[in-house]
């Protein structure tokens, strides 16, 4: 990874609040706090996808963007059909 030191900061600050979030919506989720918990998990999956997108990492990318593909039907579904 050539990234120079300020980039790489800043990609680690995302990759802890993006993990923290997580968390967060996952307590969200335990709590039935729907659709605020998908909410959440989305803004911490964007965070790691930045991440895995920077750092060139397939795996990271795979692991969050379908997520999207899922949340966001489901919310559909939930809440306007």
């Amino acid at each position: 990874m050539n990234l120079p030191k300020i980039a790489l900061d800043h990609i680690v600050v995302i990759k802890y609040t993006s993990a923290v979030i997580i968390l967060l919506a996952m307590i969200l989720h335990v709590g039935g706090y729907t659709p605020w918990n998908s909410l959440l998990q989305m803004v911490g999956a964007s965070g790691w996808i930045y991440v895995g997108y920077k750092w060139n990492e397939k795996a990271v990318i795979l692991n969050f963007l379908p997520q999207f593909a899922i949340i966001i039907p489901m919310l559909v579904w939930m809440y306007l059909l």
